[in-house]
């Protein structure tokens, strides 16, 4: 059986939280796993879920659609220790991405209304995990600025 606090102290800001704290948080944990090629969650589904990788490799993928073809692009890869499908934690009812196991994977799965009711119930806890949702979605904004600045640098010098 998986030692889920331990894994969790690994994560940078779980270290600001108590041993009571990261009990709360281990307690509505659920581990789960894929096989390479499966997806975790799917772009538009609910977002009733909010995941942590513990090991593997996992892609990012947002399907757009222009209207007559629909295309699926990997806009990043994850390893162990990151945060996924964090849409519901932010308000949004649907995912606003999707994720599919590049290797096999585990993950620790979390009910979203269950980890805001214990965010409500302890409010320092609510604002560690918010805070690194904050960090994880800055890093990831940053993340598609890069991608979009070489895309553009390559349309530029190749005008």
């Amino acid at each position: 059986m998986m030692d889920i606090k331990g894994f969790l102290k690994t994560i940078p800001e779980f270290d600001r939280l108590t041993e009571q704290q990261l009990e709360k948080i281990a307690r509505i944990a659920r581990v789960q796993s894929v096989k390479a090629g499966e997806p975790v969650d799917v772009q538009g589904q609910p977002a009733d879920r909010f995941y942590i990788l513990v090991s593997g490799r996992l892609a990012v993928v947002l399907t757009l659609d222009f209207g007559v073809v629909q295309q699926t692009y990997q806009i990043m890869t994850l390893g162990p220790g990151q945060l996924f499908a964090w849409s519901g934690l932010v308000g949004n009812p649907h995912y606003t991405a999707g994720s599919r196991a590049l290797t096999d994977c585990a993950f620790l799965e979390f009910n979203v209304q269950e980890l805001l009711n214990l965010f409500d119930q302890d409010p320092g806890l609510g604002y560690v995990m918010m805070r690194l949702v904050a960090q994880t979605i800055a890093s990831r904004l940053r993340h598609l600025q890069l991608q979009l600045a070489q895309q553009y640098a390559l349309r530029e010098s190749t005008e």
